[in-house]
């Protein structure tokens, strides 16, 4: 909204931009934003205009001018759908998405090819480590790395702005965040889909474990499905990864929650976590991640069920090894490819 050329808005319409949306308001740029500043104060100044409102929508009109400035220091300026960005050496980014969420350490958006994390600063501790983790995974060799490369985060740039840290990683437009494809289904998934959700968690749990890695972060908010692939990409939460045995920096609520008592204890990297995170994450998408109600309301094919609610193993070969050759026959009489019909215009 550019108010030089529209500086007629109502006190209502005024009075109704909340201090958190300046971009409402004001263009995102310095000058410009001064100028349209000025421009609705000579309107508004109580000892210019004498409607009852002036003093409260002209008090307004600075609150929202000083978080425009404010957002400008930072680096960060949003509209619907169109992210601008400001790093510290001056260079801008603009950054399309789909769908905006916050996180424990910020705000992640999300785009057709690319997930866009911002990091505030009081978490800047943080952003390094998810560098060092996503750079050091290894591959034996090139069909090794094809084949686990879809699964891993691509970083194409990192940089710093006054608001903290970004990291923009690739991103296929067949990859859909899973928190938002179980909010599409209002949070239960069909357990067939379910099924090859958990096998290629596992299957990429394998991975980390040959990498000597404990990703820590494993949940619905950093795993992205490709439903037609039957195959997906654990895209977030690389700030919490360590080495087997290392000690841990820090962990999401829902890691401290369902991880053993004893790992948690001694404070160290243990494949237990992610394995147990993969458990949660099924019973989340069956729509209860405790497990309680699982058997009672017949989400899911009873063998399913029993393993998604007992501990993980301490291997993580072995877990893969069980669900495929004991749990998926068990719970399924055969295996086939059942199709989710779900793309981004169905999200977004």
């Amino acid at each position: 909204m550019n108010t030089t050329t529209n500086p007629t808005l109502s006190a209502a319409t005024l009075l109704a931009i909340p201090p958190t949306e300046p971009e409402r308001l004001f263009s995102g740029d310095p000058e410009t934003a001064r100028q349209e500043f000025r421009a609705l104060a000579s309107i508004w100044h109580p000892d210019r205009c004498s409607r009852l409102e002036a003093t409260e929508v002209f008090q307004h009109l600075g609150r929202l001018y000083e978080a425009a400035l404010g957002k400008l220091r930072d680096g960060i300026w949003q509209t619907p759908g169109l992210l601008r960005l400001r790093a510290t050496d001056e260079t801008e980014f603009r950054v399309r998405y789909h769908r905006e969420r916050e996180f424990e350490l910020g705000r992640v958006f999300v785009g057709d090819d690319i997930v866009t994390t911002l990091v505030d600063r009081a978490h800047a501790d943080l952003f390094p480590n998810a560098l060092v983790a996503i750079g050091r995974l290894p591959c034996a060799d090139a069909r090794m790395a094809a084949e686990v490369g879809r699964c891993l985060p691509e970083i194409i740039r990192c940089f710093e702005i006054g608001a903290g840290q970004v990291l923009v990683v690739r991103k296929t437009p067949d990859l859909l965040p899973l928190r938002e494809v179980l909010d599409h289904y209002d949070g239960r998934l069909d357990p067939r889909h379910v099924a090859w959700i958990v096998s290629s968690l596992l299957n990429l749990a394998c991975y980390l474990d040959y990498a000597g890695i404990v990703h820590n972060a494993i949940s619905t908010e950093t795993y992205y499905i490709s439903p037609p692939a039957h195959s997906g990409a654990l895209l977030g939460g690389w700030w919490y990864a360590v080495r087997q045995g290392e000690p841990l920096r820090a962990a999401p609520a829902a890691t401290i929650q369902y991880a053993p008592i004893d790992v948690m204890t001694h404070r160290r990297g243990d494949h237990r976590i992610d394995l147990e995170s993969i458990r949660a994450l099924g019973r989340e998408l069956l729509g209860d991640i405790t497990g309680s109600r699982l058997a009672r309301e017949k989400a899911a094919p009873p063998p399913m069920i029993d393993w998604l609610r007992l501990p993980a193993g301490a291997c993580a070969l072995d877990d893969y090894q069980t669900w495929q050759r004991q749990v998926l026959p068990a719970s399924f009489d055969e295996r086939r490819f059942v199709e989710l019909d779900l793309t981004r215009q169905d999200l977004y």
